[in-house]
């Protein structure tokens, strides 16, 4: 290679980094209690030009910087008292632009950043640590009575964290009383629930994941354990009700003794846990709003508890969560759809005509839901599942789909084959275009035939055929004046989708692609990422520094066009060698900076 050719090649690499915005990696501590100020420590990188840091709610407040590196920053965040519980989406404001985002959680109990406490004055609390490096382990020793009931709940994956950890709760001899990995099929955080026979001193161990491979977490390896008597929601039913109509929903757990009341939220960006490409729930791509319903404890007792609740015509449709409150704090629930569909019970006889959506429960081992569909010549079918990304705990569904004489036309597992929550999703999408008038017969299972009180799924009917979508990556972009402007594009195929898909960008002029009928999404040789298509556009910047929205669309070979979206990208898990999780982000904005 002439020394020429590499520095223009050199060249050419920095000025492509210099495109790439300031990027966070990880926030400690994970968050703080609502009402309290908390000195964070930001890590990333290109963060000497900071600002200011920005979350998604006016209840959390960057006070002041009081230390900026191109590799860190510190400073102190004001939680509002009135701060919603769970996770809120913060980024850096740069000379730059806006870096990525990250995670940032608001707790109910006093708080312990972990070193300054490893022995607990009382319980309940929340601490805050990490797990820097395959060596770390981290035990906490608290005191308990005869009788009382304690369930030690870790939050790191979904909460913005990349640690898998394994929790072993110990007496003071460091004998194991209990041990958890992961609390269900799809969830890899573990919790303890564990009522304790004696009083004593016990201690909570807390260590990553050791695999054959050898993974370690990087930088990004904060958790929050959060110890407390509070109920354990495992399942809810139905997962879903419709607009304008009563709703009475049946959670099934632990601990719901004391729970004196319920409400809905809707479901805030950084509280979506299970959006994987394609996503098939309802997704919020705008920004947060603040809706509640109130509902009425109906009945209670240690395992059920039933509530009841009108849900208003004005409510947003899409997913809402359900909360409980008592003498123990705020519990979070599980994700509810709130949809304009018909809503029918399992075992109601369906109408012909779609869109309509059943609320099911494969009750029973080896159980087989049957539903009757009525086929028409050439109107294409789309039926799906919703559980597991709901947070249903163990419900892997499988639809059949036969003809009147038995034989099976079309079936499908997954909407995307993986594992777990770091790639797959265990819910099901089926389509099917009749070629003939006739009925049909649909079944629902569990992929591993299970069955118990633990598996609702909502079953969505609606006359569609595969389609696509599109993401586009990073996050939001920046460029320096007169600079070009990089974007990359993915697409996304619905299973059975085929053909080109052109491109183009509005608010870039000219910025135009194509994808090709061969290029694929699907998952890679090992099972452990995915194939997807992607493009890289390069558009000139506008001369004028600002902020300029961008807005991205697809239009396959029959006419039919989809919107691009941005997402946060949380991760990466294990290396980078697997999917991140995402939260959506209100619209994808080009800044252009001096």
């Amino acid at each position: 290679m002439t020394l020429r050719l590499y520095a223009v090649l050199m060249a050419s690499a920095l000025a492509a980094a210099d495109h790439e915005p300031p990027a966070l990696t990880r926030v400690h501590p994970l968050g703080g209690r609502a009402g309290s100020i908390v000195e964070v420590e930001i890590l990333g990188a290109k963060l000497e030009g900071t600002t200011g840091v920005e979350f998604d709610s006016r209840d959390l407040v960057w006070e002041q910087t009081t230390l900026r590196e191109a590799g860190r920053v510190k400073g102190v965040v004001s939680i509002g008292r009135g701060a919603a519980p769970g996770g809120h989406m913060l980024r850096a404001i740069t000379a730059q632009g806006p870096s990525t985002s990250l995670l940032f959680n608001v707790g109910q109990y006093p708080a312990f950043v972990e070193g300054e406490q490893r022995a607990l004055p009382s319980l309940p609390a929340e601490i805050y640590g990490r797990l820097d490096g395959a060596a770390d382990i981290d035990t906490y020793w608290f005191s308990v009575n005869t009788g009382e009931r304690w369930v030690f709940d870790l939050q790191a994956m979904e909460h913005g964290s990349a640690v898998e950890a394994r929790m072993i709760l110990i007496d003071r001899a460091e004998a194991k009383l209990a041990y958890n990995d992961d609390r269900d099929a799809f969830n890899e955080n573990p919790l303890i629930e564990h009522t304790f026979a004696k009083s004593g001193i016990y201690g909570v161990r807390l260590d990553q994941y050791r695999g054959p491979r050898g993974f370690t977490f990087g930088k990004n390896n904060g958790y929050v354990l959060r110890v407390s008597q509070l109920p354990r929601v495992r399942s809810v039913a139905p997962l879903g009700a419709r607009r304008g109509g009563k709703a009475r929903f049946v959670l099934r757990g632990s601990g719901f003794g004391g729970v004196s009341n319920v409400y809905l939220t809707e479901v805030r960006r950084a509280e979506y846990a299970r959006m994987t490409y394609p996503y098939t729930m309802p997704i919020r791509f705008g920004e947060d709003t603040s809706g509640r319903v109130d509902g009425k404890v109906i009945s209670r007792a240690d395992e059920m508890l039933e509530a009841a609740f009108v849900i208003p015509e004005p409510v947003s449709k899409g997913l809402w969560k359900l909360w409980l409150t008592g003498p123990a704090g705020v519990a979070e629930g599980l994700p509810i759809e709130i949809g304009d569909d018909t809503e029918f019970t399992e075992g109601e006889p369906l109408p012909e005509r779609f869109p309509f959506t059943v609320n099911g429960s494969l009750l029973h081992a080896r159980e087989r839901d049957l539903y009757r569909v009525a086929g028409r010549k050439g109107v294409p079918i789309h039926i799906s599942t919703l559980s597991a990304q709901l947070g249903g705990p163990l419900l892997d569904t499988v639809l059949t789909l036969r003809d009147a004489a038995g034989k099976k036309v079309a079936e499908n597992d997954d909407v995307v084959a993986g594992w777990g929550g770091l790639l797959g999703n265990p819910d099901s999408s089926l389509f099917y275009t009749p070629l003939s008038d006739g009925p049909l017969q649909l079944e629902v299972r569990d992929r591993l035939n299970r069955g118990g009180e633990l598996f609702p799924y909502r079953l969505k009917f609606d006359s569609a055929r595969p389609g696509f979508q599109l993401f586009t990556t990073p996050e939001n972009f920046s460029v320096r004046r007169g600079g070009t402007a990089v974007m990359k594009v993915h697409l996304v195929r619905e299973a059975g989708f085929a053909g080109e898909v052109d491109v183009w960008v509005e608010g870039l002029p000219g910025l135009r692609g194509r994808f090709r009928a061969d290029q694929f999404f699907e998952p890679n040789a090992d099972g452990a990422d995915m194939l997807i298509p992607e493009m890289e556009l390069r558009a000139q910047a506008p001369e004028k520094t600002g902020v300029y929205p961008v807005r991205v669309f697809g239009r396959a070979v029959d006419g039919r066009v989809a919107e691009g979206h941005t997402a946060t990208m949380i991760g990466p898990i294990y290396q980078g060698d697997w999917n991140f999780f995402r939260r959506p982000v209100p619209e994808i904005t080009l800044t252009v900076v001096e």
